[in-house]
């Protein structure tokens, strides 16, 4: 049994799902995977920082809080302006169909909610099948929890014309703790683009604990943006696992911007051939905010792809991390997989931990993994200084350019202008 932090920690969340259950209940098709998860829960608990996944992030202060499960509300979202999607809205956690917008999707795509498809036969094969409650205790803490969430299908051959938009509105006026769940089946020679975003609604302190489940079938092809926008009271915990059948491609945007603690959990199943899978994140944290990328990408199959490139901006007390692992197993042959972090801290206080790590049982690879975390390129500042530019502008043009390395890559180009606002807005 792994250490728990504190017994009394794991016995409050026990206590709040029986109050949980007894009030809401959970519809029979969710009831024995909710029933599974919350034992498997009781069994782990919260991982300490003895565990070498969590050694650099402390959650006991986060978990340590008294929290109300999050209630029905009403809220009007922003959305983000000069977008063109279907708008899927979330508040806290429960399907909103009035402030959402899905009446245009094409043939062969659905979005709908969790509690009402709970019952269909793609929600029983493929929930739970990805995420594992059994290993990750916030994965098993969201399962137990379960009652809604998004489920988005695109049938074979299907390509969505606009991306869907999955907005999550949280509206609290007291400690709460959200726990959205998405699960998004693209089946074979399916395409489709997701965005995910999240517009907070309070100023106490606040806990989103997320999983995402992600099916790729054969020659599907997914990308999915994850923009994470936090204040100093919001701390986010995310789950994504995606499975991959062959040659398929899978592309992962991860945007951070703030917050008081966010760990985000990526795990990719690349179980069939010529998979390409591509991850990429930006990270940008100042205060004392933590900011913990996980990542672990399993080649199963031989002649697949997989791609790393996370960055991170670091100012004042805030901490950085990078745990990066990929796993090529004995009968993967022909893999190339790569990995890069490259991190700027910008005081003598910010810290920046990096752990990119292969581990290969197969003999015919082409794998490698680096990582550099330093300041401004001196020269480069005095370049552009030399030219007219005051020292703060060129220091933000520099900071820009480095962001914009990853925003470029972003699959969704109307989006690249607010992700630019956003490093603007940090940099000031």
């Amino acid at each position: 049994m792994a250490e728990l932090i504190d017994h009394r920690v794991e016995d409050r969340f026990l206590a709040a799902y029986e109050r949980y259950q007894s009030l809401n209940g959970t519809s029979e098709p969710l009831s024995d995977l909710s029933k599974k998860a919350i034992e498997r829960f009781a069994e782990i608990g919260f991982p300490a920082r003895k565990n070498e996944s969590w050694k650099y992030t402390n959650i006991t202060p986060i978990i340590g809080r008294t929290y109300q499960m999050a209630s029905t509300a009403r809220a009007a979202t922003k959305g983000i302006a000069g977008l063109t999607t279907h708008v899927a809205v979330f508040i806290n956690g429960r399907f909103t169909p009035e402030a959402s917008q899905l009446d245009q999707l094409p043939p062969g795509v659905s979005v709908k909610s969790l509690s009402a498809t709970a019952e269909h036969e793609l929600v029983q094969t493929h929930l739970g099948n990805y995420a594992d409650y059994t290993d990750e205790s916030f994965t098993a803490l969201n399962t137990a929890f379960l009652k809604d969430g998004a489920v988005i299908s695109i049938e074979s051959g299907c390509k969505l014309d606009h991306p869907v938009h999955i907005i999550h509105i949280v509206a609290n006026d007291e400690a709460t703790i959200v726990q959205p769940r998405t699960l998004i089946h693209a089946a074979d020679h399916a395409s489709a683009q997701i965005i995910q975003s999240t517009e907070f609604r309070g100023s106490t302190s606040l806990l989103m604990n997320a999983v995402t489940e992600i099916y790729v079938g054969n020659e599907a092809h997914v990308d999915f943006l994850d923009l994470q926008v936090g204040t100093p009271h919001v701390s986010r915990i995310t789950n994504l696992s995606v499975y991959q059948k062959s040659q398929s491609k899978f592309e992962s945007d991860v945007f951070t911007f703030g917050g008081e603690l966010t760990r985000n959990n990526l795990s990719i199943l690349a179980d069939g051939e010529n998979c390409e899978s591509l991850l990429h994140g930006l990270f940008m944290a100042r205060g004392n905010s933590h900011i913990d990328n996980n990542t672990f990408v399993d080649h199963a199959k031989p002649n697949c792809y997989s791609s790393e490139y996370y960055k991170g901006i670091l100012d004042h007390q805030s901490v950085g991390v990078f745990n990066g692992k990929v796993l090529v197993r004995e009968d993967a042959q022909l893999i190339n997989a790569y990995q890069t972090n490259r991190s700027i801290l910008l005081s003598d206080t910010a810290r920046m931990y990096s752990k990119p790590a292969l581990e290969i049982y197969a003999d015919d690879v082409k794998c490698s993994h680096g990582a550099t975390t330093g300041q401004l390129d001196k020269d480069g500042l005095f370049y552009l200084r030399s030219r007219g530019i005051p020292e703060e502008e060129a220091r933000r043009l520099m900071l820009t350019s480095f962001a914009g390395d990853i925003i470029e890559k972003a699959p969704v180009a109307s989006l690249h202008e607010l992700l630019y606002d956003h490093v603007e807005c940090m940099l000031r």
